[in-house]
This record gives C-alpha cells, sequence and structure tokens, in this order.
C-alpha cells in the first residue's frame, strides 16, 4: 500500500510529500508550510520509521509539548519495532478503524 499523500491531525490537512528535493535528510516536518516531506530514496522499513519520526514532531509541534529530538527519534524507533515485531497488534488497530469507518458510512447513509 502507498504512502497516503494527505493525513489529519488534530483536525488540521497534513500533505505528505515523498520526493528527492532534500537528499540530504531523510524527513522533515515544516511546521511554516504544514507539510511532511519523506525521502524517496528510503527503503520501506527507512520510510516508515522516518514517517513516524516526523509525525511526532508535527504532534509536538501543534501542542507545544517541546520534545527533545533525541526523545521524537527513540520514541520513533520504538513505535515501529513494537508494530513490527506484534503484528497482531497492528491488526488489532486496524480492525477497530475498520469498524469505526463502516459504522460512520453506515450513518451517513441513514442521513441521507
Amino acid at each position: 500500500m502507498p504512502c497516503p499523500q494527505l493525513i489529519h491531525v488534530l483536525g488540521i490537512k497534513i500533505p505528505i510529500i515523498i520526493s528527492a528535493d532534500r537528499p540530504d535528510v531523510w524527513g522533515e516536518w515544516d511546521g511554516t508550510k504544514g507539510t511532511i516531506l519523506l525521502n524517496v530514496d528510503a527503503d520501506e522499513d527507512k520510510l516508515r520509521i522516518t514517517f513516524i519520526h516526523e509525525l511526532l514532531h508535527c504532534i509536538d509541534d501543534l501542542l507545544g509539548i517541546n520534545l527533545k529530538h533525541s526523545a521524537v527519534y527513540s520514541l520513533s524507533q520504538v513505535l515501529w519495532a513494537v508494530l513490527k515485531e506484534n503484528p497482531e497488534l497492528a491488526d488489532w488497530i486496524i480492525d477497530a478503524l475498520k469498524a469505526q469507518r463502516k459504522n460512520h458510512d453506515s450513518d451517513m447513509l441513514l442521513e441521507s
């Protein structure tokens, strides 16, 4: 499954740009533009870890938590490792999201 081009974080639309424009970084959260940049040259694992890392920077910025970069790095590495080492956990989360989407879609049909 390809990386989404747009996500919503706290009700804000955040474009995800996969590009070769910044070969000097794997990724970057740009709080001014409100974008997440990912390096097209990253392998699949690196791309996902980098996305989690930049998403944490985004959340940190939006909430004004002021995490140190080392904390963002550690959290992104551990979160990816937990999800990768426990695929049943990822499946459990995805199942809940699918059920929520199904219920939302059903509610939308009832409102029509």
